[in-house]
């Protein structure tokens, strides 16, 4: 097959985070090529780099054999790239016809109509042209979106999740509608896919990335086959984490429940992400919550918090309904919560973030230096960095701050959402010993974390969700000494 797309040493660094690393990528003309890694891996910013949203440090892309490295992304879709997003774009108010002729001329259609009238018949919407867009399906939303892209008559789709909350019988119309859009329309489609069975169905070859990098590449049988993929999705743990673990020991007595959530179910828009979810965390515990990409744990998370109010369902937090309280209202019972990307604020000192708890939570200046000392001693390397400011701080150590500045201010219970994400193994090690440490401390830990193996080393009890389900609940020890369901929830 003809070769169309190319990438060469591709590379993009967030001051000293490199986000995609030296990715060299080869795409045939009429295929299907899945990009997938764990969460963090850099997929979508790869597609921003292809797409021209975000400029390369280094590197090239080569189109039809033209270099277009750092073409903007206007002159990108004129050339014969267009691609759809996460989150649904579409325009609510108009009708799907409406829609798609924006979308044509925008494209330069020679006739907008025909290639309107085209589209509506390649994703199977000709019977809702006239239906205004927000009054449509989740599904078909996603279709409208697609189609969108394709009324700029493209030579490469790039789609980015594109059953994302999507129910089963939608999901299936959506991969046919990939599948029909290569074999009968020849179609070049690069996809972004957290659902493996779709990807190992619908691939012809896939990519894997993690940490910025390609670790391997193949057919779905060549990569499924590959150790270095199992270990990019269960992860890896230190030997002496494991000894100290065990030393450490689970709560002897964890007490009652501390959390409870009862058929909790949470949407984004149309787009449910969380089913009837029911969970468990005792006082003393540290729960972990496992899953592949866009499984809802982070949703969980931030149904949690009071950031995504469930549609259905109840929290209870220590004998309190905090279904509908709002996130100050949760944290002053006592809950914090280190969010995915660390989020510590970059203009102000090491020493400044860890101050801010303290000025809602009423914590004497006794106990607010007692708390300070604290977290100095289980990060040392704070110490030294106590002036500097956030953005002059390596990954690691702005993990560091983010959990200490989530611990402070009398906090009980801790939901940490992928704290190990992009760190170095020896920087993993100790952050796992952390997390015994601050149970040690009375801390009730709910632990989001793509390192399975990490996780469930340190953990007392395990969920595993996949599609916003829960389909295994299991005492840590027994689970990660069960690799039938780590394999089939956790990798490919």
């Amino acid at each position: 097959m003809t070769e169309i797309f190319r990438t060469e040493g591709l590379s993009v660094r967030f001051g000293a985070l490199a986000a995609v690393d030296g990715m060299d990528l080869s795409i045939e003309q009429g295929s299907i090529h899945c990009v997938i890694g764990p969460n963090g891996a850099g997929k979508t910013t790869l597609f921003n780099l292809l797409t021209g949203t975000i400029r390369p440090s280094a590197g090239r892309i080569l189109f039809r054999g033209e270099d277009v490295t750092g073409l903007k992304p206007h002159e990108l879709a004129r050339k014969g790239i267009a691609r759809s997003f996460q989150i649904t774009s579409i325009f609510p108010e108009l009708t799907v016809r409406e829609n798609l002729r924006l979308a044509a001329r925008a494209g330069r259609a020679t006739d907008p109509e025909a290639r309107v009238r085209e589209v509506l018949e390649e994703i199977e919407l000709a019977s809702k042209a006239s239906v205004l867009a927000g009054f449509m399906s989740h599904g078909d939303q996603r279709h409208l979106d697609i189609g969108i892209a394709l009324a700029t008559s493209p030579a490469l789709l790039l789609l980015d999740e594109p059953t994302a909350g999507m129910p089963p019988h939608e999901t299936e119309g959506t991969v046919a509608l990939v599948r029909r859009l290569r074999d009968q329309h020849g179609y070049t489609t690069i996809l972004i896919e957290h659902k493996m069975d779709i990807v190992m169905s619908i691939s012809d070859r896939i990519t894997v990335m993690r940490s910025g990098r390609k670790i391997a590449e193949g057919t779905p049988t060549q990569v499924q086959a590959d150790p270095a993929v199992r270990e990019a999705y269960l992860g890896g743990v230190d030997a002496s984490l494991s000894a100290k673990a065990h030393q450490a020991g689970a709560a002897t007595e964890p007490g009652p429940p501390l959390l409870t959530l009862e058929g909790v179910s949470t949407s984004y828009g149309l787009s449910q992400i969380l089913h009837d979810i029911s969970l468990t965390v005792r006082g003393g515990e540290i729960v972990a919550l496992l899953g592949r990409n866009g499984a809802g744990k982070t949703t969980t998370l931030r149904t949690i918090m009071g950031l995504l109010p469930p549609r259905r369902g109840t929290i209870r937090f220590d004998g309190h309904d905090i279904t509908r309280l709002s996130p100050e209202g949760v944290a002053n019972l006592g809950v914090g919560l280190v969010p995915e990307g660390r989020r510590v604020f970059a203009n102000l000192t090491v020493g400044e973030n860890l101050l801010l708890p303290f000025f809602m939570s009423g914590v004497p200046a006794v106990e607010r230096t007692s708390q300070l000392r604290r977290c100095f001693e289980w990060f040392p390397t704070l110490v030294q960095r106590k002036s500097n400011r956030g953005d002059r701080l390596s990954g690691g150590e702005q993990q560091m701050v983010a959990i200490a500045r989530a611990v402070v201010g009398r906090r009980r219970f801790l939901m940490l959402d992928e704290p190990s994400q992009g760190l170095a193994p020896r920087v993993v090690n100790h952050l796992a010993e952390i997390i015994l440490e601050i149970r040690k401390q009375g801390v009730t830990v709910l632990l989001v974390e793509q390192n399975a193996r990490m996780a469930l080393e340190i953990a007392d009890r395990a969920y595993v969700l996949e599609d916003g389900r829960i389909v295994h609940e299991d005492a840590a020890a027994v689970l990660r000494e069960n690799p039938a369901v780590l394999g089939k929830h956790l990798v490919m």
